[in-house]
């Protein structure tokens, strides 16, 4: 049983009341004996005494486990996080209690640590700093930002303030820590002093700022209580990397410490092997992402902003398991590069890995035993447990299992907007209407999680059997690449918080694990990591249709700024891929459609401030048109006219006005389709509609890779292909189907192309120059009669575009080659 809110209350009001707070160790202390004294009035000794005793390598500089906020039947879980909008002693009472706790919580962490040396073993896999390192930085980041907020003037130890201020994020799976350049890190005596004396500055900071007592609209906007939430919430974040770093110790390093929540039964519960995973109906809609600025909670910068999503229905699993993982496994999977991209593939034959980080191998190779690493034990591997893997290897089991059921349907992992339908299912809000009371929603502590049934926030001191719950027990991998939110602004107290992972190398990760306290246990935490990194992480699976459109991620045309140089995909990617078959969901977000009706039906592209320059711009407008009448021009029958990768059917429509009888588009694009249809149709899509109906014309989803597809479509007299060679996989073997699709002797076919190649989307020795475009379909029967510079103008926005001459060369086909 905690102590009562109302008897903590008196005790700090009558030290108060006699000048005492934040004057000295001496009176610090005193109230600390206060809590004490009242704290065990309902407890025995013995629980006390278990508790709070330490074996381990250190010894507490704050509250013991007993003493602290949180602390229940023997362990210490977490506290709520505090509402902010307060001011007074309610508000102080709140911080207070919530940095006592997580300070402490911190504390009783690290006395798993039997041993000294336990603080300063290399991370076996050389991608993070010793925990020495982990268990001073919190306190050295709090000085450093009660000095950038104004609150203090002067470092308390400005060598550990620079040593500890900054941790490590690799670049790639091998760019590991050179322990012979690792600094000379202090003693444990060193930093645990450190330790104490930091606490003593926070805790005066919280009970006698002015700046704390009036309540105030926007917390976010008042930097006193804005830095000491930050403080407590980045203690609890490497909270949670400490509990990664100690679960890959060696066993006999570590011990149970006292005051961890208990496991979760269900790590001990028999074993049975899973079925593959099942699916659920998830229904989509209109979701907002982003944390409104007057929640009552602390929240990362990266959390503020907006950005509204539509999703489309869709079929969720729940997290994969343990068992289910084991099939991918016993398979070979991890042998098998058809199941891996490139780094993935890369960063599993770097490590040789051949089965799930934290599962320990229990018997002969070949015989698939496993014992699963917690973090304090090891227990034989529970098969209803979720599977703790990376990005990398849980896209390589969506892969497997895809080709394994072979039922025509697309498995991936969950975006970041579907992860906020399935916790709207759970009744958390999508809508930034309903966002400030989600904000209260996630104001729990621990027993109160554990009441909801749902892991999280130290609701227990392990993962769970998996269950229907959608957040907790471990984090989610998502398909997202971690990116800003529209509006989005750096915080100043912390402005490289987020920013230097808006890189396209980092990956979402959502809903929080077992040991997520604070903001981390919040439905607005948006956190993320390099995909071949480690923490405890886990997956869902979406299914859909393999004919649905891919889904829009918050990684495509998202708000600056942008690091290291990353382009996210947006207008130029767009124009240049033209459709074709890279099976990439970039083609898929309203700005992108938008992006392609300018390109087709340009005459928006000379609005706003270009206006007067617009007659400089005309030779480059109407690309699709252009290409269209280029190969009319060459064309002796006007009967049937193919377009691959028409997108929006600018192409199309100028070959029917030009003449030919029948016109069909193929775009891997349902979206492009779709709008291309409407606008056939006589309907409007945007702005955008044609002086008349175009029945002639017929669009079709399809996959320029797919020579089977292609095959199927018939013959032609024209076939065009304007900017897609340089967005295929393997162009020749497009080319290789150009003899099924066109008519002998009076087909022709446009090529064009910038060849602007890229080793993401084709393997560089693939990629074509003109000598060699000329070459093949040379070989293929074809001959070249027209060579064309195409200039296309791409609008980024107002006051930026971007000029590109593609290439065309058109060919006549003359007869196979025998």
């Amino acid at each position: 049983m905690m102590m009562a809110r109302s008897q903590l209350a008196a005790l700090r009001a009558v030290v108060r009341k006699s000048g005492a707070w934040g004057c000295g160790r001496n009176l610090g202390e005193r109230a600390k004996r206060g809590r004490s004294m009242l704290s065990t009035m309902s407890r025995s000794v013995d629980e006390v005494k278990a508790s709070d005793a330490v074996v381990g390598a250190i010894d507490w500089t704050g509250l013991r486990p007993s003493e602290c906020p949180g602390f229940a039947a023997g362990a210490l879980g977490s506290v709520a996080s505090p509402g902010l909008r307060r001011g007074g002693e309610e508000l102080r009472n709140a911080l207070e209690d919530y940095f006592e706790n997580g300070w402490t919580l911190t504390e009783v962490l690290f006395t798993s640590l039997r041993e000294e040396r336990g603080f300063y073993e290399p991370a076996a896999h050389g991608l993070r700093h010793p925990l020495i390192f982990y268990y001073g930085h919190p306190a050295a980041l709090a000085i450093n930002k009660l000095r950038v907020a104004g609150v203090r003037g002067e470092a308390l130890n400005g060598h550990l303030e620079r040593l500890l201020e900054t941790g490590v994020d690799e670049m790639r799976w091998d760019d590991v820590v050179d322990a012979s350049k690792a600094p000379q890190w202090p003693s444990l005596e060193a930093v645990r002093d450190y330790r104490a004396a930091v606490r003593e500055v926070v805790l005066s900071v919280v009970r006698e700022h002015p700046a704390l007592e009036a309540s105030v609209d926007e917390p976010s906007r008042e930097p006193v209580r804005w830095c000491l939430a930050m403080i407590c919430d980045h203690e609890r974040i490497h909270l949670e990397t400490s509990s990664v770093l100690i679960r890959e110790l060696p066993l006999e390093m570590v011990q149970r410490p006292a005051a961890w929540p208990a496991d979760h039964a269900s790590v001990t519960a028999p074993c049975s092997r899973s079925r593959r995973p099942s699916f659920f109906a998830v229904r989509g809609g209109a979701v907002e992402l982003g944390k409104p600025r007057s929640a009552e909670t602390y929240g990362w910068d990266n959390e503020f902003g907006s950005r509204a999503i539509a999703v489309a229905d869709f079929e969720s699993s729940r997290l994969v398991t343990n068992g289910q993982f084991l099939e991918f496994v016993e398979s070979g999977g991890y042998g098998d590069p058809r199941w891996w991209d490139g780094p993935g593939w890369g960063w599993r034959t770097f490590r040789n890995a051949k089965w799930p980080h934290f599962w320990v191998p229990d018997g002969p190779a070949g015989l698939h035993e496993y014992r699963l690493r917690l973090p304090f034990a090891e227990t034989p591997l529970p098969t209803e447990l979720p599977a703790e893997v990376n990005a990398h290897e849980a896209r390589a089991y969506a892969r497997w299992l895809e080709a394994r059921d072979a039922d025509g349907r697309a498995y991936r992992l969950t975006t970041e907007a579907e992860h906020h339908c399935l916790r709207r299912a759970d009744g958390v809000s999508t809508t930034l209407e309903g966002a400030a009371a989600a904000a209260e929603e996630d104001a729990a502590s621990s027993a109160e999680f554990r009441d909801r049934g749902v892991n999280l926030n130290l609701a227990y001191g392990s993962p769970s059997a998996v269950d229907d719950a959608t957040a907790g027990n471990v984090w989610q991998w998502c398909e997202d690449d971690f990116a800003a939110l529209p509006g989005f602004e750096p915080h100043w107290l912390y402005d490289d918080f987020s920013t230097p992972c808006f890189d396209g190398e980092h990956t979402v990760i959502h809903g929080g694990s077992f040991v997520s306290t604070g903001n981390e246990s919040s439905s607005f935490a948006r956190f993320h990591f390099r995909p071949h990194f480690h923490q405890h992480a886990g997956f869902r699976l979406t299914r859909t249709s393999k004919d649905a459109p891919p889904p829009e991620l918050t990684s495509y045309d998202p708000a600056p700024p942008f690091a290291n140089g990353w382009r996210p995909k947006s207008y130029a990617d767009l124009l240049l891929g033209g459709g074709g078959g890279e099976g990439s969901a970039k083609y898929e977000t309203s700005a992108q459609l938008e992006a392609y009706l300018d390109l087709h039906f340009p005459s928006g592209l000379r609005d706003g401030p270009v206006a007067a320059f617009a007659d400089r711009l005309d030779h480059a407008l109407d690309f699709p048109t252009r290409c269209a009448s280029l190969l009319a021009e060459h064309s002796p029958a006007r009967g049937a006219f193919l377009d691959v990768g028409c997108a929006v059917g600018g192409a199309s429509f100028a070959a029917s006005r030009l003449g030919f009888d029948e016109v069909l588009g193929v775009d891997f694009s349902q979206r492009f389709v779709d709008a291309a249809t409407s606008l056939a149709a006589g309907s409007h899509v945007g702005r955008v509609s044609l002086p008349e109906p175009r029945p002639d014309c017929r669009f079709l989803r399809g996959d320029a890779t797919d020579p089977a597809f292609l095959t199927s479509l018939g013959t032609f007299d024209a076939v065009l292909a304007a900017n897609l060679l340089c967005r295929l996989p393997d162009p020749r073997e497009f080319l290789r189907a150009l003899p099924g699709l066109v008519r002998p002797r009076t087909g022709a076919v446009l090529l064009a192309s910038p060849y602007s190649f890229m080793t993401q989307y084709t393997p560089r020795h693939l990629w074509l120059d003109a000598p060699s475009l000329v070459a093949a379909m040379t070989d293929l029967g074809f001959s070249l009669v027209a060579d064309a510079d195409l200039p296309l103008l791409i609008k980024d926005h107002d006051r930026k575009y971007q000029y590109i001459l593609s290439h065309g060369l058109l060919f006549r086909f003359d007869a196979p080659n025998e």
